[in-house]
This record gives structure tokens, C-alpha cells and sequence, in this order.
């Protein structure tokens, strides 16, 4: 078990008009805080209304995408589009994932899409966890993961 981070890849809808950034941090730090957004990337809006659901923003692979942007909006539903043919990404948890796990891979963990179909996945942003459980679920193994600072959960239509 590793407790190094891979790198944060910020994308998707933002809420209230703020803009994603798409841009890697060149080297994981657990402890750093989520990259500023740039307002001038393109960026879906999601409405201030805690029961709408917003549409991910997927400028870049859809199967790397996470919530990290969505930190502290609790209770807000996003949707993300996950194409068919995936490759899975890391996802660190079980039922309840780190904002920076792979939606998409979530997804297909809890069991909503698989890699092969993909699907639409909604999740429900939640406040950060003490603690984080790995577990196998349909050919995915998430990983563990001390207290996060945010996380989601997919929410099973």
C-alpha cells in the first residue's frame, strides 16, 4: 500500500459559474490543496439549486475525470458521461470514493456502467472522510486512503 497520491486531474461542471481546470499538478502532494480554477478553460454551469444535476465538462479523457472542483458543494449532483471501451483509473474507497477518484471507474465499481458499455454516472458530492476501505467489486479494486478532504458517492438510479 502506497500512500503517494497520483497526480489531481481537475474536470468537470462547476458550480455557481466558477471555471474547471483541466491542468495536472506536475507532482502529487497529498497535502496541497486543489489547483485554483482558470477562467478562461471552458467550463459547464451548474445551477445553485442543490437538487439539479449539472453535466460534466469532459475536455479531456472521461475515465480521468473527478470531483475534486465540486469540493465543499455538498449535496450538489453531477453527471458524467463515460464513454464505451473504457480504461479504468485509480479510485481510492468504497461506497464513498475521494474527490479525486475516477467517476467513471467509481461507476463501474458500485456497479452503474461497465467499462465495456460505459453510461451516464451521477454522484452526490459529500464532506471529506476519517478513513477510506479498498475493496474488489465487479473487476475494479479501489484502493485506501487516510481522511481526503472531499468525496462522492454514485448514485444508483
Amino acid at each position: 500500500m502506497t500512500t503517494l497520491r497520483r497526480a489531481i486531474l481537475p474536470i468537470a461542471a462547476c458550480v455557481v459559474l466558477a471555471a474547471c481546470s483541466t491542468a495536472a499538478s506536475p507532482t502529487p502532494d497529498p497535502t496541497a490543496p486543489p489547483a485554483t480554477p482558470d477562467p478562461t478553460e471552458s467550463a459547464a454551469t451548474a445551477t445553485s439549486n442543490p437538487s439539479a444535476t449539472a453535466t460534466a465538462d469532459t475536455s479531456v479523457d472521461p475515465w480521468r475525470a473527478n470531483a475534486v472542483e465540486h469540493r465543499t458543494h455538498n449535496g450538489l449532483e453531477f453527471e458524467y458521461d463515460c464513454p464505451p471501451g473504457g480504461e479504468p483509473d485509480t479510485i481510492w474507497g468504497t461506497d464513498v470514493y475521494t474527490d479525486d477518484s475516477s467517476v467513471c471507474t467509481a461507476g463501474v465499481h458500485v456497479g452503474v456502467i461497465t467499462l465495456e458499455d460505459g453510461g451516464t454516472v451521477t454522484i452526490e458530492i459529500r464532506p471529506g472522510e476519517d478513513e477510506y476501505e479498498s475493496s474488489e467489486r465487479n473487476g475494479i479494486e479501489s484502493s485506501s486512503y487516510p481522511a481526503w478532504g472531499g468525496s462522492f458517492v454514485v448514485i444508483d438510479d
